[in-house]
């Protein structure tokens, strides 16, 4: 993640030489001073980050060749802060502020002082800052003045305190090293090793490997569990910019082979691929891992970025968002891809394996009992048909979810906001005192709430809807139910239907003005075999007089069985006649040609809400009138005609 600014914050003894490492990387000039005056803070802009700067850089000797340039992360600005040991209280508001510490010694009585009373300092304060050790004054260890003269000395601090990322030996005097070490501390809040590598185990960390094995399985296209040339190219060419010579790979690979004991293997295995990056984070260059983590959305803590997961997208309240054609053409191959036997189903283990890179099925889809909410095939897996219904119940119901998912499952065209799309905001209007929805034409997701009795016959009905079939056996509905399915209508145009039985939360969700909104239809349902099944939604109707404002089809269930007069206050015909609706429509659950008209019906009303909202009297067009008045026009004028006739063959008689 890039970060605008760091703040360094330079500690250590009195006449270590901090103030002149400080002076020697800003002047690029031998500055010695006697006295302990502490500089004031200096800020570097990212344009003072010049050519000859990087040119003495440590990341010019430890940079991959399969890593990007480190500027890529310089920040905006870094500020050094130049600090005194004797006053306590502004050491402790520095350091409180600091992003990285940059802790000198210089010889031995300092460098012990380091674990005896610098780190139980930075501890105390509860900091957890990155540390990057400088050994100062190098250039006096050839005249023997203390006993450290190599790197081996960083060792023993590095393995105590964790805290501790790097050190390096620098002479203020002979401008040796000095850029380096003000880079490393740069890179440990850039690229920082801490999250990634555990130094006292020598292995990476288990976040992350679990990273690493998840972008590791979204390039291994075919599935085979290695990364062959031209998949490790295109992970390459999506971290760093730029394609690798086959030479390069073939060295890899014979790296890994040698380290795995594997001499057959032609690409990358996932182990090898884990192998490889501890080989990167053991030899410094963890700038390589995280350019494979940060390309694929990590941050610092490992964790994928909420701006990838949850991109922002406008959307009006009256809207409603569905998947768009980029986002069916990505499922669809995301189905196939992973459709391995080719059966044309997804079985339970493809879908574990399909879902590998996410935290699991999501939960949404879970609470809507999939797989029982879609079309499976005859063992029970899950079709190409019910994998896109059950995504675009996903859409309909939480647009988020959708995204979250699609930037898990490696949708990255940028912006995972490409899959979707927004539809036109729902507009109502208002006729003869009545408010109505006004239609929509841009839609292909209509959501139905089905309403009824118990023992009306709902659950048949959504059976029947998904499956064709049904069961005869009465098992009452607790908790809502919803099923989608694609379905065809007039005109040849596909669209999704999703049927929602409300079980026992009927009374609450009819109450609840934000579930009532996402509701196109609803479908009112007695059955005409019980006397006594249509009172019911008489008095819920009664009850409920906001329901008026939604489109509204009244269906008479199990009509293949005696009908029966009901036992109402008005017969069914009567009382949809009132409200300006079509009859009951008179459907079985074995009678498919019905059932195909009730679905096709439930549509037509969520997109013409005008023709089926409750007390709404629909109104004879213009030209409806002009043609009825010339029907009775030509009626008279015929009339007339034939009366002339008449009078004129009587007149000749005489």
């Amino acid at each position: 993640m890039f970060q605008e600014s760091i703040r360094v914050a330079v500690c250590g003894d009195e006449f270590v030489g901090k103030s002149s490492l400080i002076t020697s990387l800003i002047k690029e000039t031998i500055f010695e001073s006697q006295s302990n005056n502490v500089l004031p803070p200096i800020t570097i802009s990212r344009n003072d980050y010049n050519e000859s700067f990087k040119e003495q850089s440590f990341a010019k000797t430890t940079k991959s060749e399969y890593s990007k340039d480190i500027s890529e992360y310089i920040p905006n600005t870094t500020t050094i802060v130049d600090t005194d040991p004797s006053d306590h209280a502004l050491l402790t508001q520095e350091l409180k502020r600091a992003d990285v510490i940059w802790l000198v010694y210089s010889d031995h009585y300092t460098y012990e002082r380091i674990s005896l009373h610098w780190m139980p300092i930075f501890r105390s304060l509860g900091l957890n800052l990155p540390i990057i050790l400088c050994a100062n004054k190098s250039d006096l260890s050839t005249k023997n003045l203390w006993k450290y003269q190599n790197n081996d000395e960083f060792i023993p601090l590095i393995n105590e305190f964790k805290e501790i990322e790097a050190g390096v030996r620098c002479s203020a005097k002979n401008n040796y090293n000095v850029v380096e070490a003000f880079y490393l501390c740069q890179r440990a809040v850039t690229h920082p090793i801490s999250p990634i590598f555990d130094a006292k185990e020598g292995n990476l960390k288990p976040g992350a490997i679990a990273a690493l094995r998840r972008v590791f399985f979204l390039f291994d296209t075919d599935l085979d569990g290695y990364l062959n040339f031209v998949e490790f190219n295109e992970l390459h060419k999506k971290c760093f910019g730029f394609m690798l010579e086959i030479e390069d790979f073939d060295e890899i690979i014979k790296y890994i082979n040698l380290k795995l004991l594997d001499q057959n293997s032609s690409g990358i295995s996932e182990d090898g691929f884990i192998l490889l990056n501890k080989l990167y984070a053991e030899s410094g260059r963890h700038e390589t891992i995280w350019g494979i983590l940060r390309a694929n959305h990590y941050t610092n803590s490992l964790s994928l970025n909420d701006k990838f997961l949850s991109p922002h997208l406008d959307l009006n309240p009256n809207a409603s968002v569905e998947l768009s054609p980029t986002g069916y053409r990505f499922l669809v191959d995301l189905f196939i891809k992973f459709d391995k036997d080719n059966d044309g189903g997804l079985n339970e283990e493809e879908l574990k394996n399909l879902f590998r890179p996410t935290p699991g099925i999501p939960k949404l889809w879970i609470e809507t009992n999939f797989p029982s909410s879609i079309l499976c095939n005859e063992e029970g897996y899950v079709t190409l048909q019910g994998w896109l219904a059950q995504w675009n119940l996903t859409t309909f119901l939480s647009y988020k979810t959708t995204l979250e998912y699609l930037a898990y499952l490696g949708f990255d065209e940028s912006n995972s906001i490409k899959a979707l799309k927004v539809t036109k905001p729902r507009k109502t209007r208002q006729k003869q005192g009545k408010i109505y929805r006004n239609s929509v034409n841009d839609r292909n997701i209509f959501n139905c709430f089905i309403i009824g009795a118990p023992k009306a016959g709902k659950s048949s009905l959504l059976d029947s809807f998904l499956h064709g079939t049904y069961s005869d056996m009465y098992s009452p509905t607790i908790q809502p139910r919803l099923v989608i399915k694609d379905i065809e209508i007039r005109g040849g145009k596909q669209c999704y239907l999703i049927l929602e039985e409300l079980g026992e939360l009927e009374p609450a969700i009819l109450e609840n003005k934000k579930r009532l909104d996402e509701c196109d239809v609803i479908c009112y349902t007695y059955d005409s075999s019980d006397p006594e099944s249509f009172q019911y939604l008489v008095d819920l109707r009664k009850k409920n007089l906001h329901l008026d404002e939604i489109p509204s089809v009244f269906v008479a269930l199990k009509a293949d069985l005696d009908k029966q007069q009901q036992r109402s206050d008005v017969q069914p015909e009567n009382y949809t006649r009132d409200l300006f609706l079509n009859s009951p429509l008179h459907i079985s659950s074995s009678w498919n040609s019905s059932l195909h008209e009730l679905f096709i019906q439930l549509v037509d009303a969520a997109k013409n809400p005008s023709t089926s909202t409750p007390g709404l009297e629909i109104e004879k067009s213009v030209d409806e009138e002009n043609l009825k008045h010339l029907f009775m026009a030509g009626g008279a004028i015929g009339v007339m005609a034939l009366v002339s006739i008449w009078m004129l063959n009587s007149m000749r008689r005489r």
